[in-house]
């Protein structure tokens, strides 16, 4: 693999970085205080930051199964059904082959309407804010700028980075569909991950830098 400067990966939150690549952070997650979480059938636990949020142990009693939308996030909350495609996809496949029931999703204030556009009963509960922050945006502007190929790992990073970069010239990974979808609605060229995680993004950035 290339050096660290070559694949730049921007995102909301800190977490584990693949090697060889370099991890930014532009943004913070705040928990919520207050949080309802009603009675259901089926527990959507949509990433790791959700998990930590709440607690989900007095929760599962709640409900008749957990799911986790990834790796990441199962590993965050131990015992849940992790659909084989780790995006809110996958999470409608997987739940369309279970008997029906309510939905109840933990998910940040600004995630995707996936969920509750694919399917009718579902609550989702908000258990986290995010919010991008403009200055380290700005601070790390001159990394991702330098970099060959660039991971973005969310439609609303999509959207800030782009805002303020235009990354024509680069090898631009969506780490998902969600991701995907923004960056064709933003006209920017780019590649998607097989599938929806960091490592598997990182790879496929590398990937592409030894084709060019």
């Amino acid at each position: 693999m290339g050096g660290g400067e070559e694949v730049v990966v921007v995102r909301i939150k800190e977490g584990r970085c693949p090697g060889g690549a370099r991890c930014v952070t532009i943004g913070r997650v705040t928990p919520r205080r207050v949080v309802d979480v009603p009675e259901g059938d089926y527990l959507v636990v949509m990433s790791p930051a959700a998990a930590l949020a709440v607690d989900i142990e007095s929760l599962r009693r709640k409900f008749r199964c957990v799911i986790c939308i990834g790796p990441s996030t199962a590993e965050a909350v131990g015992g849940c059904v992790v659909p084989r495609e780790y995006t809110s996809y996958g999470v409608v496949k997987l739940l369309e082959s279970m008997a029906p029931g309510r939905v109840v999703v933990l998910r940040s204030s600004i995630g995707n309407d996936v969920l509750k556009k694919y399917m009718r009963d579902v609550v989702e509960v908000p258990v986290y804010d995010v919010e991008i922050d403009r200055e380290k945006l700005v601070q790390y502007l001159e990394v991702i700028k330098n970099s060959r190929a660039v991971v973005l790992t969310s439609s609303n990073v999509a959207e800030a980075v782009a805002a303020y970069l235009d990354l024509r010239g680069k090898v631009v990974v969506a780490i998902g569909p969600v991701t995907s979808s923004k960056l064709r609605e933003l006209g920017v060229q780019h590649y998607t991950a097989p599938e929806a995680t960091i490592e598997s993004a990182v790879s496929t950035a590398f990937r592409l830098l030894q084709q060019f």
